[in-house]
């Protein structure tokens, strides 16, 4: 049996986008379930054989009405995993009970050897930006996806609440009416894809996000809040923590459609999530004196522990080293060393003497974070200076106050 990822073998940035996918699979399992999961009793399932790749429907028939298969968090944190074209699926956009809980616009181009490929692309782009700038200027929080890395894009919105669909289908397409003004020659696909289903109608789904079928691709999500030099595009765990924070909105109101009386659904109290804090490990908790090999990490600089326990207290840590980075700009040699050996070797540091923590970064660029406690942000150089532990935490809790 192939090793998974094979295919992915020589391209090490692809490699290491997989694994974050792979390694956030189970939260993007239960945020699946409770966000994108209208009914659980059927889901389209990708198949490989003799090379060529389908989808079918899930369960079969006869299956289906002993209602023993279901879409399970081990089927949603398989396919997020992404080890095998076999593993991944498609969600239904409408509930046994005719409701959706989000919403979304396929625009696609599934044939990128056209001789206007790139223009097409950029008309598929255009429309999409245009219209979750629509959305965000309504209060919602759309999520924009390269979905394929060839010009084909989805744009999704989360619903708090289950809404007819009727009302849900009003609204999308209203919502891409326009499309021949950004030059695309037919309507883009819109899910839920029907006002109305009969009892026995299943619809088609739309692919969950992360690994492309056919393509050595995974989502990217579109950054609406870069600033000037930041990637527009986030990729592996930045592009899974954006997703993953994403809003739900009440459905605007939907014009020339008759409302539905129906008792809401009850809302769910929302846990409130600390922000999230990158602290730099060498200098900052640990002793640094440079590069001196791959287990060379110094002890923990006086008062560092207090520091990060009291930090602990207001904010998630995110440990942000540049021995994890997958960036060769570094000043000693990580090409020789993968990052995942050296994230392991950070984690046992930590644990070791017991620094609070909620992850270790080892993506490319800096993570999505309240604020970053090294010597660019946040300055903190306790080797240096005495009372930069007490600096960084004022400092830090007057960020957090203004985000």
């Amino acid at each position: 049996m192939a090793q998974p990822f094979s295919e992915f073998a020589g391209n090490k940035r692809l490699l290491w986008i997989a694994e974050e996918w792979q390694r956030y699979s189970g939260k993007l399992a239960e945020w699946a379930m409770e966000r994108l999961v209208n009914r659980r009793d059927v889901w389209s399932q990708y198949t490989l054989r003799n090379g060529d790749i389908g989808v079918v429907m899930l369960p079969v028939k006869e299956r289906r009405e002993l209602g023993t298969d279901m879409v399970t968090l081990n089927k949603l944190k398989r396919h997020f995993a992404g080890r095998a074209v076999s593993h991944l699926i498609g969600l239904h956009s409408i509930s046994d009970h005719a409701t959706a809980k989000w919403f979304a616009v396929d625009v696609d181009l599934h044939d990128p050897g056209m001789s206007n490929a790139d223009e097409i692309a950029l008309s598929n782009f255009a429309a999409c930006f245009e219209w979750a700038k629509r959305l965000r200027v309504k209060g919602m929080d759309p999520i924009l996806m390269d979905s394929n890395g060839a010009g084909g894009f989805h744009l999704y919105a989360l619903l708090e609440r289950e809404y007819p669909i009727a009302e849900v289908h009003k609204f999308a397409d209203d919502l891409r009416s326009d499309y021949e003004k950004f030059g695309l020659q037919r309507k883009p696909e819109i899910f839920p894809p029907k006002p109305a289903v009969a009892k026995d109608d299943l619809p088609y789904g739309l692919r969950v996000p992360g690994r492309h079928h056919t393509r050595q691709h995974y989502s990217r999500v579109w950054n609406f809040e870069a600033l000037a030099g930041e990637n527009d595009w986030l990729e592996g765990g930045e592009a899974i923590e954006s997703i993953l924070a994403t809003r739900t909105a009440p459905l605007p109101v939907v014009k020339g459609i008759k409302k539905a009386v129906r008792k809401a659904a009850p809302k769910k109290p929302e846990t409130k999530r600390k922000p999230r804090v990158c602290v730099d490990l060498d200098g900052v908790l640990a002793k640094y004196d440079g590069w001196n090999g791959l287990d060379q990490i110094g002890p923990p600089l006086p008062g560092a522990l207090d520091f990060a326990w009291s930090l602990a207290e207001i904010a998630d840590i995110v440990i942000f080293t540049s021995r994890c980075s997958l960036d060769n700009g570094n000043d000693h040699p990580p090409k020789r060393n993968a990052p995942g050996p050296l994230r392991i070797r950070v984690i046992e540091w930590l644990e070791q003497y017991k620094f609070p923590y909620t992850d270790v970064y080892v993506g490319q660029g800096k993570p999505r974070a309240s604020a970053f406690i090294d010597d660019r942000a946040v300055q903190c150089s306790p080797q240096k200076d005495t009372a930069a532990f007490t600096q960084a935490l004022k400092a830090t809790r007057s960020i957090l106050r203004r985000s």
